[in-house]
């Protein structure tokens, strides 16, 4: 146990995340913005413009199963990730690792992407 826990009782860097009805604690979770960037060349093919267009959101996390038996995560499963500041966003689970033990504690590692138009 650390020697100190926020407000929130769970340990720095980390989030209690309910999806599909079953609670895990999310750690080690990584939240990336990514961009794409079009080039333009002149008939010299010296660079003469670009453009930078958002990308796709997705994300990492670790969860923590409660329990040996919890049933883990499936792909397009729902959930809410609250970003640093407090913002909310809607995320999908689209990668599942293989559950494994790490002392007590039964792990496994995700993948998610943030679900737009909803």
């Amino acid at each position: 146990m650390p020697a100190y826990n926020d407000p929130s009782t769970i340990p720095f860097g980390s989030q209690v995340l309910t999806i599909n009805g079953t609670t895990f604690v999310a750690e080690n979770i990584g939240f990336s913005q990514p961009s794409t960037t079009v080039e333009r060349r002149d008939e010299d093919g010296d660079p003469s413009g670009q453009v930078t267009v958002a990308g796709f959101d997705n994300g990492t996390a670790t969860l923590q199963l409660a329990t040996t038996s919890t049933v883990p995560p499936t792909i397009g499963a729902l959930f809410t990730l609250t970003r640093n500041g407090g913002a909310t966003v809607a995320c999908y689970i689209s990668e599942v690792g293989e559950p494994q033990d790490q002392l007590d504690i039964r792990k496994l590692n995700v993948s998610f992407r943030r679900r737009y138009g909803s």
